[in-house]
C-alpha cells in the first residue's frame, strides 16, 4: 500500500497536535494539583475553612472532603466545627462511599444530638446502609443495619416528615429479608433437609406474622413434614406422620379456600394409611 506525500504529512502534523495537546492537558492538570496542594498548605484556617465549602458548593466533594478531613483535625468543638464534620460526613454520600457515610453520619449524630442537622445525619446514616443492601440472594446484614437505622430514626423524631418514608423503607426492607428467608426454606427442602426446611419456614411465621405468602409458608411446612416423616426410621414414623395431620388441621383452619388444599389432602390421607399401617388397625 503506498501513501503520497501529503497523506504523510497530515500524519505528521496530527501526530504533533496530539502530543501538544497531551501536554498541555498534563500541565494543567499538575498546576490544578499544585493550586490545590497550595491551599491544603495554606496556614489560614478561615481561608480553608472557606475553600472546603466553595469546592463543596460547586459539587467537587473530593476536593471539599480533603479539606474538610484536614479541618477536622484544627477547628476546636464550636459551630464552625459542627459544619465541618456534618459536610464531611456528607461528601462520603456524595460520592457514594455508603460504608464511610454510615459510619461518619452516624457519629455526627452521636457527637452533635442536638443540633439542626443531626436528624438529616441520622436518616442519612439509615440510607446508607439501604444503599449498601444487595439483592435479597445475597446476605443481608446491610438490610437489618438498614431497618435498625430507621427505626431509630423513626422512635428518635416521631413527629419528623420523614417518618412515612422511613416506614416504607423498612416494609421494604423487610421484605427483601422474608424473601431470603424464604429461598433459604425452599433450598433446605430441594437439598432434602426436610428438618431444617420445617424450622425455617415456622421461623418466618414468627419474623414475619403479617406475611401476604403465609398461605405457602403454612403449606410448606406441611410438605416438609410430610417427606421428612416418610424418610424416618419406621419407629419415628408414627409420631411424624401425626404431626402431618396436626399441620393438615392447621393449614384447613388458616386456609379453607386455598387452591393447595387439595395437594394437603392427599398428605394427610396418606399419613392416615400410614398411621393405620404402622398401628396394625
Amino acid at each position: 500500500m503506498h501513501f503520497s506525500c501529503r497523506n504523510i504529512i497530515f500524519a505528521v502534523m496530527l501526530a504533533r497536535n496530539l502530543i501538544l495537546l497531551a501536554i498541555t492537558v498534563a500541565t494543567f492538570l499538575s498546576c490544578k494539583r499544585e493550586n490545590f496542594e497550595k491551599i491544603r498548605m495554606n496556614s489560614g484556617i478561615d481561608f480553608r475553612y472557606d475553600k472546603a465549602f466553595e469546592y463543596y458548593n460547586k459539587g467537587d466533594f473530593q476536593k471539599a472532603q480533603y479539606l474538610f478531613e484536614d479541618l477536622m483535625g484544627i477547628i476546636k468543638l464550636s459551630e464552625k466545627a459542627e459544619r465541618v464534620y456534618y459536610h464531611y460526613a456528607q461528601t462520603h454520600f456524595k460520592l457514594k462511599n455508603y460504608i464511610s457515610s454510615s459510619y461518619y453520619l452516624k457519629q455526627f449524630y452521636n457527637t452533635f444530638p442536638n443540633s439542626p442537622l443531626a436528624e438529616e445525619a441520622l436518616f442519612l446514616s439509615a440510607e446508607s446502609f439501604e444503599k449498601l443492601a444487595p439483592s435479597f440472594r445475597l446476605t443481608q446484614d446491610d438490610s437489618e443495619k438498614a431497618i435498625e437505622g430507621y427505626q431509630l430514626f423513626v422512635n428518635t423524631y416521631p413527629g419528623s416528615q420523614r417518618v412515612s418514608i422511613s416506614n416504607e423503607k423498612i416494609d421494604k426492607l423487610r421484605k427483601k429479608l422474608e424473601e431470603k428467608e424464604m429461598e433459604n426454606a425452599k433450598g433446605y427442602f430441594r437439598r432434602m433437609d426436610y428438618q431444617a426446611a420445617t424450622h425455617c419456614f415456622k421461623n418466618m411465621l414468627v419474623e414475619f406474622p403479617d406475611s401476604k405468602n403465609a398461605e405457602e409458608i403454612r403449606f410448606m411446612i406441611l410438605k416438609s413434614n410430610f417427606f421428612y416423616a416418610k424418610q424416618s426410621i419406621l419407629n419415628k414414623q408414627t409420631e411424624r406422620f401425626n404431626i402431618v395431620k396436626n399441620e393438615f388441621e392447621q393449614f384447613k383452619r388458616k386456609h379453607p379456600e386455598s387452591q393447595m388444599l387439595k395437594e394437603a389432602e392427599s398428605y394427610n390421607e396418606i399419613s392416615n394409611q400410614r398411621i393405620k399401617f404402622l398401628t396394625n388397625e
